[in-house]
């Protein structure tokens, strides 16, 4: 099954206003070229997405309306995922225009401590150890507020045991203010894929942490 049969299948069994299922629509169809574009395959977005009806049923639950069919909010969840965004780079990237590189040929990062670290991440968030990823986090990560937000995100995030690392990009970010490593790690879980991603600054702290 291609991506527009997936698609349709999915929309058929939603009971929404043509408005929301445009929406929904919309929203997956950008999240799996996204995904594609990060390397993942074909295959491996149809197994974490699920079966087309049970994700339906599963959007239609996170999809409020109101007694009149007034569309009030639109939650995809496990799909798109949740994210927690506190970053001093990101907050420079609105003001300036980022060089990317291969992380391999950054002469400001070492490649192999920015990986150790990334590992080390996709570790604690494998065990569901929300605690561990916001200690080893900028100090913001470290307000009760931003773990309360990492718990909520891993707890959706249900997986299951892991099986492997199926991709990995590292680049590095700069502007002229500041530097970031950014890591992008798709991993196959025994119920699901999940694909990772995150930055760190010159520190090596995580800045950023993203699952969908």
């Amino acid at each position: 099954m291609n991506k527009e049969k997936y698609l349709h299948k999915v929309i058929k069994h939603l009971s929404c206003s043509k408005k929301d299922k445009k929406r929904i629509y919309e929203d997956l169809s950008a999240d799996i070229d996204e995904a594609l574009e990060n390397g993942e395959s074909w295959q491996e977005i149809e197994m974490r997405f699920g079966d087309p009806k049970d994700l339906a049923d599963e959007l239609m639950e996170n999809l409020e309306v109101d007694k009149k069919g007034r569309h009030k909010k639109l939650w995809i969840g496990l799909i798109c995922g949740v994210c927690i965004v506190v970053a001093i780079g990101f907050l420079a990237y609105k003001m300036f225009i980022p060089t990317t590189i291969l992380l391999k040929d950054s002469t400001y990062f070492n490649y192999d401590e920015v990986h150790d670290k990334a590992m080390e991440v996709i570790e604690y968030a494998s065990n569901d150890d929300y605690e561990a990823i916001a200690n080893i986090g900028i100090d913001e990560f470290k307000q009760d507020s931003v773990k309360e937000q990492i718990k909520e995100t891993m707890t959706m995030m249900k997986h299951g045991a892991f099986l492997k690392i199926s991709s990995e990009q590292y680049v590095e970010n700069s502007t002229l203010t500041s530097k970031y490593a950014a890591a992008s790690i798709t991993v196959m879980y025994e119920d699901n894929a999940i694909t990772y991603t995150l930055a760190f600054d010159e520190n090596l702290n995580l800045s950023a942490f993203y699952m969908k």
